[in-house]
């Protein structure tokens, strides 16, 4: 069974407004070429990211897992994105 949450806790770091977070995962997003670009939506509620879309495999999933996940400021991620049947 595939995981759809990833907790991040970070001490010491600064705090970043949510609309500071979702600018910064859009952008990341945007620069990665395995993410299609406007396939992925994003959401930030108190710092955890949810990820909606639907990609073309587990690679493109994974990669725009990954670049969120990273970003200072995120809480956690939440992934809704699916992978396209046929």
């Amino acid at each position: 069974m595939p995981r759809d949450h990833l907790t991040v806790r970070s001490t010491g770091s600064p705090r970043f407004s949510d609309d500071q977070i979702a600018a910064e995962a859009v952008r990341r997003l945007s620069w990665d070429a395995a993410v299609p670009r406007d396939k992925v939506k994003v959401k930030v509620e108190r710092g955890r990211v949810t990820l909606r879309g639907v990609l073309q495999d587990a690679h493109q999933k994974t990669a725009a897992l990954e670049d969120v996940s990273r970003l200072f400021g995120v809480a956690g991620v939440t992934d809704r994105t699916r992978i396209k049947a046929g």
